[in-house]
């Protein structure tokens, strides 16, 4: 089992609808893959999403993500093997956060910065993938998962 965890930003800003219907083809999409994971997504565009599945199956989805028009500022913070997936219920799980919300994850700065979070800059994976599950999981959901 592989992760990755990356941060970009939006180029267009989506609307809740627009958002709700890519979440349908995303998430069917990550089911045909096997790969799962949360997308958080703050209500000024900026995205932090973690990828969990097979290492080719999630590097292939970042090299998309990567070449993405609607994405800027595409930064890998983590990758690494995984003994387990911490997303594992959902093909992708959600949230749409205003920014105050969002800010509020440690050490979140501006996307433009060369240092996101704390746990990047070390290679701590394993903190930086709590924080992001402790992260979403004290934080309601604007849309359904």
């Amino acid at each position: 089992m592989y992760h990755l965890v990356y941060t970009s930003t939006a180029t267009v800003h989506f609307t809740a609808a627009e958002l709700q219907q890519f979440l349908v083809w995303w998430r069917a999409s990550n089911s045909q893959l096997g790969v799962t994971g949360i997308l958080l997504y703050s209500n000024e565009g900026d995205i932090i999403q973690v990828l969990e599945g097979e290492q080719p199956q999630v590097e292939d989805l970042f090299a998309v993500i990567e070449r993405d028009l609607r994405h800027r500022h595409v930064l890998k913070l983590a990758a690494g093997p995984i003994k387990q997936r911490l997303f594992g219920e959902w093909c992708m799980s959600f949230r749409l956060l205003d920014s105050a919300a969002f800010y509020s994850l440690v050490g979140y700065a501006n996307p433009d910065e060369p240092l996101l979070l704390p746990a990047a800059s070390g290679g701590t994976d394993t903190e930086l993938l709590q924080l992001l599950s402790e992260f979403a999981s004290s934080h309601p959901d604007a849309l359904p998962r």
